[in-house]
């Protein structure tokens, strides 16, 4: 049962023997970052970043030389109400010697120069954020990787961090087309759009023919292109499209006047998995902040996609603000004592009275209750994580001593007065709202139209060898999506097989079990496979 482990990690964190904040070693890679001058809000200013990372997975101290990556960088604080913390979350681009961005494969997530050195610093459990994205990975929804690190700036110790990918347009992030300046008619104008819902300060978008919550018209904000780079043809399409996906989503039979219901403009399930991960955190900041939605290409599909999650540090019953600390109810109605509904769409409102919709959800919900979802197998990903963070939190917590016991945000009361409480608290509040959404969830599984079959092994897609010692070669439908994950679900390897024949090599990766998913048209197939 899960409450023997978590009595075992309690017990193992009450016992760590106190040692000084300041790091000499680490089971976590070792982030050291210099500035000359105090880092600001913008601009980015100059400085060097150095990696201590041991990839055979021993101890990392601060003796090593920058042995996983040395380079110049440009570093910024990043924020809104977390800027007044002393723990900062930083923005950072990695750059070469000629003051060049420079890509660079950091922990197997994809070349890129920009990163995000995550605080998580509302969070004390540390592990909110990760494991958002982890479920949201598990539910075949893109979220950003991210590696635990430690962070040194300027020879002071930090504390936890996660180096985290930045939401951005990337074959290896949000894979989407590239809009250039000339894509401005035919299918290539029809792909390449990232827009965001976020605070309502000088934005740069376009208004909603529809109201927000707060009353006000809606308005949606560029994030790709950029407001200074979008084309008047490009802002015009994508207008345009998102009036008509509207249109039909808020008429009374959820069809606008071209006939077209509005499921057939969004990938359903990126909907409902949005609403599923937002409502199991009771997300005080969902839907309305930091919160994406994203169009590839008509030839590409060419359906609005809601993503990527991003804003989940107010999560799990740790703040007041929307009722988060309150286990039941529902988020997306924003009746819990919440605010800042100007940049509120309507949608979901629409959407769950829906029953379509809500059949889709019931789905996907139970689907993942019976795997990854289980309340046992979120507590065991908890108590795994943060007995693997053991060391470092005792660190992070004597570096940042006032956090525990004290309220450092809108808090509930009582405060829990340790770290093994924030833990407690946090496993009891999941295992009720848990409860409250098996309880809660609207719609009828038996009657979706929308459902993605189960693919049968033998019927589309063959896997070989299982058991492999370097290669897996898989045969399946052209165009499917491949991933690798680890027993945890993250995302170790991803492939696209334009031709139905892929052969991946798994040098890569240790020995042990995985799993490999394929999806495509004709449905979805999982197995499990072991590496020799």
């Amino acid at each position: 049962m899960h409450s023997n482990k978590l009595i075992s990690l309690l017990i193992a964190l009450q016992v760590i023997t106190c040692i000084s904040a300041q790091l000499s070693s680490s089971n976590l890679p070792i982030v050291v970052v210099t500035t000359e001058d105090e880092i600001p809000d913008e601009p980015k200013i100059e400085g060097s970043i150095g990696i201590i990372y041991d990839t055979n997975g021993g101890i990392n101290s601060m003796n090593d030389p920058f042995n996983y990556h040395s380079s110049e960088l440009a570093i910024e604080t990043r924020g809104n109400s977390t800027q007044g913390f002393d723990k900062k979350t930083y923005s950072l681009e990695l750059r070469n010697l000629a003051d060049e961005d420079t890509s660079v494969n950091l922990f197997g997530m994809g070349g890129e120069e920009d990163w995000i050195l995550h605080a998580m610093v509302i969070d004390k459990s540390q592990v909110r954020i990760p494991m958002s994205f982890h479920l949201a990975q598990r539910m075949g929804q893109y979220a950003s990787e991210f590696k635990y690190v430690e962070l040194v700036l300027n020879g002071d110790y930090r504390g936890i961090y996660i180096l985290v990918e930045k939401i951005k347009r990337d074959d290896d992030r949000v894979d989407i087309a590239k809009l250039d300046e000339d894509d401005l008619a035919g299918d290539s104008l029809t792909g390449g759009y990232i827009l965001r819902m976020d605070w309502l300060d000088d934005p740069q978008g376009f208004e909603s023919n529809y109201n927000s919550q707060g009353g006000n018209p809606m308005f949606y904000q560029w994030y790709y292109p950029k407001a200074e780079k979008i084309k008047p043809q490009q802002a015009l399409y994508i207008q345009d499209w998102m009036a008509n996906f509207e249109d039909a989503l808020f008429a009374d039979d959820y069809t606008n006047d071209e006939g077209i219901r509005y499921t057939d403009y969004i990938d359903v399930n990126s909907f409902t998995d949005f609403l599923l991960i937002n409502e199991f955190s009771k997300n005080s900041d969902g839907y309305k902040l930091s919160s994406y939605v994203h169009k590839d290409k008509d030839s590409k599909g060419g359906k609005l996609v809601a993503g990527p999650i991003w804003d989940f540090d107010q999560t799990y019953g740790v703040s007041l603000v929307c009722s988060n600390n309150i286990s039941t109810g529902w988020t997306y109605l924003q009746n819990q004592d919440c605010w800042d509904l100007e940049s509120m769409p309507m949608w979901w409102q629409n959407m769950m009275e829906d029953p379509v919709f809500q059949n889709r959800l019931k789905c996907r919900w139970t689907n993942f209750r019976q795997s990854f979802m289980q309340t046992d197998s979120i507590i065991n990903w908890i108590i795994e994580d943060t007995a693997y963070l053991s060391d470092a939190l005792q660190r992070n917590f004597e570096k940042w001593d006032y956090f525990i016991g004290e309220s450092i945000w809108i808090e509930p009361d009582p405060i829990p007065q340790s770290y093994e409480e924030e833990i407690s608290t946090m496993i009891t509040w999941i295992t009720e709202r848990l409860n409250w959404m098996d309880a809660n969830m609207p719609g009828d599984c038996s009657q979706d139209d929308l459902s993605t079959p189960a693919i049968e092994s033998d019927d589309l897609i063959s896997v070989y060898p299982n058991p492999t010692k370097e290669k897996l070669h898989i045969e399946c439908p052209k165009n499917s999506r491949i991933q690798v994950l680890d027993l945890h679900g993250k995302i170790l390897m991803e492939v696209i097989s334009n031709n139905g024949y892929t052969a991946l090599s798994l040098n890569k990766l240790s020995s042990g079990a995985y799993f490999i998913i394929v999806q495509s048209d004709q449905g979805i197939f999982t197995q499990k496979i072991i590496r020799q």
